[in-house]
């Protein structure tokens, strides 16, 4: 395969960044003021607390934004990348826009833009000690080994064919999700159960009780989070340093806003060797099926904060500072989708504590009140959540190896290392 070798300013029409400073924002208008952290996984993320702008502002600063453009984070975050997809904005400084010329396929640039090689130039080339930021200059004269377009076409359809696995897995993953707190909201909320044929649904027989201000069921009761749970705070790993490789260390940047567990660019690392000489790291270790919750958010809205991810895969991990592990005594699939329930998130925001950076401690924690059911009752509904939930650790794990596969792929296609010259795609 013969690849020649271009620039970055070679492939599109246009190349440039958002305004450099504050545009007049309004609260009821329909245009979204972009940076750089709103770019993530390919797309442009709209968040709790993305400011907007009205048309006077939007015709003020828009770009030339359209189904070529290519967005990358050059200012603080840098190497987001996000595909414009019509989306109503104006960007802001850290946001990088291009648009990818006709003749060139662009799903190809934006896999040249997810490549080790690009990801490790902007980290080389940008300036700035507390802040970092990528020049458009540096961004222009980015080089790389470009084919012709037929093997450009060949090499996107491979690479986004897993993209798109992996998307319908999250997809499916985020739909069973909401089913699960579906079924929590009226089982443990409105307290409906299923009949024995499971077609209908009835109201909770029996009469009532109040505990703590609430009606629940004569036989069930409210207990604490840590009398149904065993609970660790994390360890501040950083004084003692991290390794380049061993067990990773889970992070608030391990859970999403999805409540899901994680894998970033950013993991870090403590060795093997030196987990069994530190014999105090071992209370710190996290296994299948624990619980770990984010007990800080440097946020406004705190969108993080309170948020419960799940331990899927049968391996060590280590639980840093600022997060919380909760290893259930009833069913962990239960636990998990109270915890991370409207109800508990908004109990714990209320209480958070700070001003700069919100938390909430050990104490707002364990204080948080679980209500469980009967033994039938509770037995019942594992039977219901527990497939649900094997069902998102298979999706979890087939998207770990997808990506993994991706990655591989990823260098080996773009430096021509796989020859597609004769593969028919």
């Amino acid at each position: 395969m013969e690849f020649k070798e271009v620039k970055l300013k070679d492939v599109v029409t246009i190349l440039g960044d958002g305004i450099h400073g504050t545009p007049k924002y309004n609260k009821n208008g329909k245009y979204y003021f972009i940076n750089g952290n709103n770019l993530c996984d390919g797309k442009i993320i709209i968040k709790a607390d993305t400011k907007t702008v009205d048309l006077e502002e939007y015709k003020k600063y828009k770009r030339d934004l359209n189904d070529r453009t290519l967005l990358v984070s050059i200012n603080g975050t840098l190497g987001n990348i996000a595909v414009y997809n019509n989306e109503k904005c104006i960007l802001g400084k850290s946001a990088c826009y291009f648009n990818i010329r006709e003749d060139v396929n662009k799903e190809f640039i934006k896999y040249v833009l997810y490549s080790c090689d690009f990801q490790k130039y902007i980290q080389e080339y940008a300036t700035g000690t507390t802040i970092k930021n990528m020049s458009l200059k540096a961004m222009r004269e980015y080089q790389f080994k470009f084919p012709n377009i037929t093997l450009q076409n060949k090499i996107s359809n491979i690479l986004s064919t897993i993209d798109k696995k992996i998307e319908l897995n999250s997809q499916i993953n985020d739909n069973l999700y909401e089913l699960s707190q579906e079924l929590f909201k009226r089982w443990f909320v409105d307290f409906e159960f299923p009949n024995s044929d499971g077609l209908e649904y009835k109201s909770a027989n029996g009469t009532f009780k109040e505990v703590n201000g609430e009606q629940i069921p004569v036989d069930w009761q409210i207990m604490r989070l840590d009398e149904v749970a065993e609970c660790q705070n994390g360890n501040a790993f950083y004084k003692d340093g991290y390794d380049e490789s061993g067990i990773m260390v889970v992070d608030l940047g391990n859970v999403n806003i999805n409540g899901s567990f994680i894998y970033t660019n950013a993991d870090k690392y403590i060795s093997q060797e030196r987990l069994q000489v530190n014999h105090k790291y071992g209370k710190y270790e996290l296994h299948k099926n624990d619980l770990v919750m984010v007990m800080t958010d440097r946020k406004a809205t705190m969108d993080l904060l309170g948020k419960t991810g799940k331990i899927y895969e049968n391996k060590q991990y280590l639980l840093n500072q600022r997060m919380y592990r909760i290893r259930s005594k009833i069913n962990v699939n239960y636990l998990y989708t109270v915890l991370n329930s409207s109800k508990i998130l908004d109990e714990l925001k209320s209480k958070a504590l700070g001003s700069v950076q919100k938390y909430v401690n050990t104490g707002h924690i364990n204080e948080l009140k679980i209500l469980v059911g009967t033994d039938e009752i509770m037995e019942k509904f594992s039977q219901i959540v527990n497939p649900i939930f094997e069902r998102i650790e298979n999706n979890i794990l087939e998207n770990d190896s997808l990506q993994k596969l991706r990655d591989t792929l990823l260098p080996k296609l773009m430096n021509g290392e796989i020859d597609l010259e004769n593969v028919e795609i």
